[in-house]
Formats: structure tokens, sequence, C-alpha cells
């Protein structure tokens, strides 16, 4: 589920507005940036505790703390183990976030919290939500916490990294294309067969106009797996500078 849920990510954000520019780190200035997709942000009024990331780190209701003993006293109850109980929930929060039902998702995974404070899921899911909802820095907080907690997950890796394009793309302090470019690598070693992680390392090298680089990383993520490539983006890529394999024009 979660490497569905890593597209997801994708679809929603990495291809993010790049209409922006910045000065990059090594590079004169930023590229003219791809033309894509803005982050769907929806809009909504005021959302019940229970829906906001842990509760909105702040102290629960009598509802919302009653709710949350029944929970954890039912899964005591069926599951032989707390730990399958919060691998049984949290594949249904995934399923509720790749069908963009994001309050729901973010109600499981705050009672799944209640199982397991140091859960990976709870933090990469609610950093998902909140990227999905806009907010970047909280995103940030939460998906480097899910790496505190094991940092071997390439693909929680490769969100976060996206998440911090995301910042650099928007112009906000909360990421740099250095900082993307260590992530990815960092991912990559991790994991060489990455295909999302090489086309995000492509759109990098695109921004600090090393376009011969972003063509070699285009064509690794095309080895590795071509359904992840972006040919939107490799058509911006081309007529920065035509491709040196002639595959795409």
């Amino acid at each position: 589920m979660k490497r569905v849920l890593l597209v997801c990510l994708i679809s929603f954000a990495t291809l993010t507005a790049f209409s922006q520019t910045r000065k990059a780190e090594g590079a004169s200035e930023a590229a003219a940036a791809p033309q894509a997709p803005a982050t769907p942000i929806i809009k909504t009024g005021p959302r019940a505790a229970k829906y906001e990331v842990l509760y909105g780190s702040k102290p629960l209701s009598k509802a919302d703390q009653k709710e949350l003993n029944e929970f954890v006293a039912s899964c005591d109850a069926s599951f032989p183990s707390r730990s399958e109980a919060v691998t049984f929930f949290a594949e249904r929060a995934w399923e509720y976030i790749a069908s963009a039902r994001l309050d729901t998702a973010a109600h499981r995974f705050n009672l799944i919290s209640a199982l397991d404070a140091n859960s990976v899921d709870v933090y990469w899911g609610l950093g998902v939500i909140s990227f999905q909802r806009g907010d970047n820095d909280l995103a940030i907080r939460l998906l480097n916490k899910g790496l505190e907690l094991d940092s071997t997950q390439s693909m929680l890796r490769v969100d976060y990294a996206i998440v911090k394009l995301s910042c650099f793309e928007k112009g906000q302090d909360c990421g740099t294309l250095d900082e993307v470019e260590a992530e990815l690598k960092h991912a990559l070693q991790q994991d060489p067969t990455n295909a999302n992680a090489l086309m995000k390392r492509s759109q990098v090298a695109y921004y600090k106009e090393n376009y011969e680089l972003a063509w070699t990383y285009f064509h690794e993520a095309r080895m590795a797996d071509i359904l992840q490539l972006d040919l939107n983006f490799g058509s911006l890529l081309a007529a920065k500078m035509p491709d040196p394999k002639g595959i795409f024009k």
C-alpha cells in the first residue's frame, strides 16, 4: 500500500507548480521551471479535533478520550497483539488516503497512535496528509520523525525529499535543492532501483541547469520503472537540451 501511496503523493505534489525560480545553491539562477498542475488543497471549515494531526497536539475532549479508550480496549480484545492491530488499521488508513478521504485517514492514524506511539506508519501517513493539506512545515516534521524511528525506509525518505522540493518550488525556507539532493542520494543508496528518487534527482538537476545530468537520471528512472516517468517533464527537458540518446523529442 505504501508503494501505491508514494505514487499518489508524487502525482499530487512533486509535479507541483514548477512556476517559480530561486537562486539555486551552486547555480547562477534556477532554471525556468516546468509548468505542471499545482498541488490540490481542499479548503474546508474548521475541523473537529479528531481530524487534526494528533488531535492538534491539544488535550482531548471527553468524547475523544472516550472513543480512544474504547478503540484501544476493542483492539486488545480482538487482536492477538497491538502490533497486529496497528498493521490492520494502518492499511485501512492508507486506503483512505488513496481515496482522498484525508479527514477519515487522519482520524484512523490518530487512533493508531494510541496503540503505538512510535508507529512509523502514523508519522508517515500524517505527514502525507499534512502535505496534501498544504502544510509543508508540519509534513516535514512528521516525516522526519518517521525517519528518526526507522531510517531504513527509502520510500519514506523520498517522500521527505519531495516535500522539501515543494518548499523550494514555493520559495519557502523549509527546503533547498542541496537538501533534496542529499536525501535522494541517501534513498538511492538504500534502494538503487527507486525510480521516483531518480526522477526527482532529474528535476533537481534541471533546476540547477545541469541538463546533461538531468537526462542521465531521467534515463536511469526509465530503466528502473518506465511507468514512473513524467513525460511532460521530459518534453520540457528536451526543450532545454535534446535527449542525448535520441529517445525523447
